[in-house]
């Protein structure tokens, strides 16, 4: 087993359990549909969730054929995949935890803290992808950044104006930015 295939396997727990959460709250929404209170906003903060979601454990394949990793390189992914999961377990209402099934209600009150942990996610993407070109040497990375850095500004609009057409428009603009992002750069793993 090599560094990546180590790491990987510990990354890829993370991973799972950021999915799971969102899955776990899309079955809940569902079965309680008739008493759920639907908010497009956060429905699709959920999908944007989960676009970030498998597009940046894709981007670990990039790693695949590196014969080393250092503990700096092991620790910032590290970080991007807790944040990863941090912005999943937020925009995922916890049911059982008492909450209501008013996701308008939910986005009100929780929505800036999820939309904050987005931009957080986008901004140490853009750190990571810049230090992967450097110390690794992946122009494919750096290169990324000049369509990560324009997740920036539908990331943070919503946090700025609160307008109900930002709250749609935004992250709709997110999730198609970042479909984009993964068919351009990931079309195909080989």
């Amino acid at each position: 087993m090599g560094p990546f295939e180590f790491i990987i396997l510990f990354f890829s727990f993370i991973y799972t359990l950021a999915l799971t959460h969102l899955l776990f709250a899309w079955t809940r929404m569902i079965r309680y549909r008739r008493q759920l209170v639907f908010s497009w906003p956060q429905f699709l903060w959920m999908l944007v969730a989960m676009a970030n979601l498998a597009v940046n454990w894709i981007s670990q394949w990039d790693f695949r054929t590196e014969r080393s990793l250092s503990l700096g390189t092991i620790a910032s992914g590290f970080v991007f995949v807790v944040i990863n999961y941090f912005v999943c377990a937020l925009v995922s209402p916890d049911f059982e935890g008492g909450e209501t099934y008013d996701m308008k209600r939910f986005h009100a009150c929780e929505g800036p803290t999820y939309m904050a942990a987005t931009v957080v996610l986008i901004l140490v993407s853009i750190v990571e992808n810049f230090l992967a070109g450097v110390e690794l040497n992946s122009q494919n990375w750096a290169n990324e950044n000049n369509l990560v850095i324009t997740l920036l500004i539908p990331a943070t609009l919503p946090l700025l104006v609160k307008s109900k057409w930002m709250q749609i428009l935004a992250p709709a603009v997110l999730l198609s930015e970042t479909i984009t992002y993964a068919v351009i750069y990931y079309p195909v793993l080989r």
